[in-house]
């Protein structure tokens, strides 16, 4: 069960100033959902096994790699292990990849996200347990599990019905008062600005501005320069460096 104390910070019940939750709906959809939108287009009309491959890569539309494909680097990181544990990382990926591709055969046109999620932890659970080239290979990580199960989702015509929870989303939720242990909500359960938006668009919104969320809730003040901060974060999720940025 969760509890919702209160439904959002009092300081977000507005829809005018830097702070109000529509600001940071109209500040997404401008910076970050047209490549999105870009990405979901590209899996819809990639070949089956091309969309598994290219999801279990973490490939955007533009062939960039997704900077979560980051989150899969265990443990402490230094200079000095930095080639080796790109190494590790290039055979995980490609390994999860080619597992997604041996299980294609169970995904079908308009399947629920949830069954799309299992399919994609089954894969992780084989890569986590082989040894690949005599390697070790990284165990995938809640977040790429989800960046992958959505896209095959978009290659499949389906979505999630709810927003789920992990990582920095479940932050972002906690920021905007709500408490308790769950691993999905429903749009209807946010703020208003919030439900107008499909539910993985609300999942990005809760991940990208969550220190946003958090410094409004602790007091702290917010302007234009935290959102160039936010803005920033594009360059670092594959899409929207210099090239695809025009085109976005």
């Amino acid at each position: 069960m969760h509890e919702q104390k209160p439904a959002f910070h009092p300081m977000f019940d507005t829809d005018t100033g830097i702070v109000g939750l529509t600001d940071v709906v109209k500040h997404y959809q401008r910076v970050f959902l047209p490549c999105e939108k870009k990405d979901r287009k590209h899996y819809r009309e990639l070949a089956r096994e091309d969309a598994a491959r290219s999801a279990g890569l973490l490939l955007r539309h533009d062939g960039q790699r997704h900077s979560h494909a980051e989150s899969w680097v265990e443990g402490p990181k230094t200079e000095d292990d930095k080639p080796k544990r790109k190494g590790r990382r290039e055979v995980s990926l490609t390994a999860f990849a080619d597992e997604l591709v041996n299980l294609t055969w169970k995904l079908y046109e308009g399947m629920p996200f949830a069954q799309i999620h299992t399919i994609v932890l089954e894969a992780a659970e084989a890569v986590s347990k082989g040894r690949p080239g005599g390697v070790r290979p990284f165990k995938p990580s809640v977040l790429l599990r989800y960046d992958a199960a959505l896209m095959l989702a978009w290659h499949l015509g389906a979505e999630p019905a709810e927003v789920w929870l992990h990582s920095g989303t479940e932050r972002g939720f906690r920021s905007l008062g709500f408490s308790g242990r769950r691993k999905t909500v429903a749009p209807d359960e946010l703020p208003l600005p919030f439900r107008k938006l499909h539910a993985w668009q609300v999942e990005d919104i809760l991940c990208l501005y969550r220190l946003l969320f958090e410094l409004v809730v602790s007091g702290k003040p917010v302007d234009e320069a935290m959102f160039a901060r936010i803005e920033a974060k594009r360059q670092k999720m594959g899409c929207g460096h210099r090239r695809c940025a025009a085109a976005c």
